[in-house]
């Protein structure tokens, strides 16, 4: 099976001592959007030639990517992105759960600073209201970003190493998750209102987590 062309196709526009960061970026990208899917192959050489890089590079964003638990790697053998299994989904989803309550609740926490412009979390949060079954995953990802980008001091770790993984775990939801459209668009009143415990609650509910 040979590697499907990822997005923005193209060798990479970087300075040398960050086309790992290029590569790792690139790949996250594909493994969020499902360009790359649960069960895929990656061989370092492939994405090498594609990316128009040389090997090294390529191997130590694999390396990054096995730690952020996105693929699973066998040395010398094979390299595929990661396939879960039940356990591990339901496990996730409560981590992923009680995280993205945390953040909603610091990102909520910002609101009145003049600095932050928290219009992206509310336009986000109504998107995720009106979304349908099949585009859920990709739009609540979408709104964790913009909680993220709300509070600089803790942005980075969800957005460089959760994020990416909690969109492979949102796309095979086990039986503890919530009704997604229904929680989402409670999720979006109380984020409307302002209301941080609500808004924490609809989170912990649409992950099965309890109140």
């Amino acid at each position: 099976m040979g590697l499907p062309d990822l997005v923005g196709g193209g060798p990479l526009q970087v300075s040398s001592q960050r086309l790992s960061e290029g590569v790792y970026d690139r790949l996250v990208t594909d493994i969020r959007t499902g360009v790359l899917r649960p069960g895929d192959p990656l061989r370092d050489r492939d994405v090498a030639e594609h990316l128009g890089v040389s090997r090294t590079p390529v191997r130590e964003a694999i390396q990054r990517l096995e730690r952020a638990g996105l693929l699973d790697v066998w040395p010398g053998r094979q390299t595929k992105v990661r396939e879960l299994g039940g356990d591990d989904t339901t496990r996730l989803y409560e981590y992923f759960g009680e995280l993205c309550a945390m953040h909603v609740r610091f990102g909520m926490g910002r609101a009145g600073d003049p600095d932050v412009d928290c219009e992206p979390v509310h336009k986000a949060a109504r998107g995720l209201a009106e979304t349908d079954e099949a585009a859920w995953a990709d739009a609540f990802v979408g709104f964790m970003e913009n909680v993220a980008a709300c509070d600089v001091s803790v942005r980075g770790r969800l957005l460089e190493d959760h994020l990416p993984l909690m969109s492979i775990v949102l796309r095979r939801a086990p039986e503890i998750a919530g009704d997604r459209l229904r929680l989402s668009a409670d999720l979006n009143s109380a984020i409307e209102r302002g209301a941080t415990d609500a808004a924490t609650d609809a989170i912990r509910a649409l992950f099965g987590l309890d109140g």
